[in-house]
């Protein structure tokens, strides 16, 4: 297994002894450690070093279905029991996916009773988590309770996530019922297409792992698959709030295309009842205003001042007719 690997190919690594210790795995080290029977090791992989591929090609603990998987190019979550481990593709959020919301990431991984490999194409927000929660101490380095505790983390991320996405409908909301001036309709469909790409990201997820319950191989101890029961279901129950989150923004924007519309026929309405005012008025200055002869009060000394009482007469009548009329 001997590479060209170094510690940019190599993110991280890890060995966790039976006594808790645990020790930082450089490239250099790596066969070092792995060859270690008794200790739990996690090797975590950037999937484009060309190092780290090489590494991952030769390892010989891996099946060829597993090496493949772990290099290839499908994105489509699943978890498979291949030989005495189990191989798959777990989403996760990248840290960009704020500002670059047209790509969520993946983690894949392959993990046994000694070890835990994984690869990632960018950063991911819930492997610095679990990261960081090794460092802080974490005593059980067993492959599936890392798995389990990298789904908790992946469930703090997009609860974090969907709880941002809840304030905003909840910002917007606010602005519609105070009747501030805004453009609702814009955050809601940008909120409306990011619940959307969840969606379609934590559903397959969900589907996989629930799959992974049925197959669980036999070191996996009952009380880690209660444990990755309950990180599964938090997922589910996230699937629940975003469907909520998604309900409401498509509520609130019909209600802001509904106000919006009803903006609009008002100010029609306005605009029709003016046109109606002075359509008259504009008659009347256009008959007076031809260059013709007989016109009456034409040579009159209040000529003009006679215009103007019929004018106002006419808007009178004008106005008493659209009372009538119920247009007022």
């Amino acid at each position: 297994m001997e590479s060209t690997l170094d510690d940019k190919g190599l993110v991280c690594g890890y060995s966790i002894a039976p006594d808790g210790n645990m020790t930082v795995i450089r490239a250099a080290d790596i066969a070092l450690h792995f060859n270690q029977a008794d200790n739990l090791v996690w090797l975590h992989f950037d999937h484009g070093d060309a190092g780290a591929r090489q590494w991952i090609s030769h390892c010989e603990r891996m099946p060829p279905a597993a090496k493949a998987l772990l290099l290839g190019s499908d994105n489509h979550m699943r978890i498979e029991a291949i030989g005495s481990g189990l191989c798959g593709i777990i989403g996760d959020l990248h840290h960009e996916f704020a500002s670059q919301t047209d790509g969520l990431d993946v983690l894949r991984l392959y993990l046994d009773n000694h070890c835990l490999i994984s690869v990632r194409h960018r950063p991911l927000a819930a492997i610095d988590k679990l990261r960081k929660t090794i460092g802080e101490g974490l005593q059980d380095g067993r492959p599936i309770v890392l798995v389990t505790n990298f789904l908790l983390h992946v469930t703090d991320t997009l609860g974090d996530l969907i709880l941002g996405l809840a304030d905003s409908v909840d910002d917007v909301e606010e602005k519609i019922l105070e009747g501030r001036p805004s453009r609702p309709g814009e955050e809601l469909g940008r909120i409306r297409r990011l619940a959307a790409r969840l969606r379609r990201h934590m559903v397959p997820q969900q589907h996989a792992l629930l799959t992974l319950l049925a197959k669980l191989p036999h070191w996996v101890a009952e009380n880690d698959a209660v444990r990755l029961r309950s990180a599964i279901e938090g997922l589910g129950a996230l699937g629940h709030d975003l469907d909520l989150v998604q309900e409401r923004a498509r509520l609130l924007q019909e209600q802001a295309s509904a106000r919006l519309m009803e903006a609009t026929n008002r100010n029609l309405y306005i605009l029709s009842i003016v046109t109606v005012f002075f359509l008259p008025i504009s008659l009347i200055s256009g008959i007076f205003g031809m260059n013709l002869g007989g016109l009456p009060w034409g040579q009159a000394h209040l000529g003009f001042w006679y215009g103007m009482l019929l004018m106002v007469v006419t808007v009178i009548v004008t106005l008493v007719l659209l009372k009538r009329g119920r247009m007022l």
